[in-house]
């Protein structure tokens, strides 16, 4: 009976592993998601998720294999804070311009985009303050090797079910590959 009970308890312990990791969508060939193992899985004090990348987002070379394309991807949903507030940082390579995309539940489409330059000193230079449209690739001009800030936020209060989001940040605009996740005008929650 005992060992039964072990059996039961690690094939479920084995199907709760790979739901787990099923939650991050494929990416395309040659593209890698340099987003933390950890980012987005709690929310510091101020709305604060922290820095989403030590290697930074940007076209490069690969190993021995070519070229390849570093994006930052949530591998998890992120929330808004009780305060209707999720900020992050992303770390930037040798890029002059980024593409960003929100995925979330079509009930909740009133989102809003604060994005920011944070220098060596700790100043923030806003460069885009905007309504963010769930079903819209969003595209931005950004200094080369910089730390950009986004704060993510909701003017229009829904279920508290649906604050959730997940974000993606790429230097090369995704429909390149139409056929490939994600792409913004697939739902995670469709």
């Amino acid at each position: 009976m005992v060992p039964g009970r072990f059996a039961y308890s690690f094939l479920l312990l084995g199907a709760l592993c790979v739901s787990s990791a099923a939650e991050e969508l494929p990416l395309p060939a040659g593209v890698i998601n340099v987003a933390r193992p950890e980012f987005g899985d709690r929310i510091g004090a101020g709305s604060d998720y922290g820095l989403a990348n030590v290697a930074p987002l940007e076209v490069g070379p690969r190993a021995g294999e070519g070229q390849a394309i570093y994006v930052v991807r949530t591998r998890r949903e992120l929330r808004l804070s009780p305060g209707k507030a999720a900020r992050f940082q992303v770390r930037l390579g040798n890029v002059t311009s980024i593409y960003f995309w929100l995925e979330a539940p079509p009930a909740y489409k009133d989102w809003n985009l604060s994005l920011s330059v944070v220098h060596a000193d700790g100043y923030k230079e806003p460069i885009l303050g905007k309504p963010l449209r769930v079903d819209g690739i969003n595209f931005v001009y950004v200094p080369p090797g910089s730390v950009v800030e986004f704060q993510i936020s909701s003017r229009k209060k829904a279920l508290p079910l649906n604050d959730h989001f997940t974000f993606t940040v790429s230097p090369v605009l995704f429909s390149l590959w139409p056929n490939s996740l994600p792409v913004p005008n697939k739902s995670l929650w469709d």
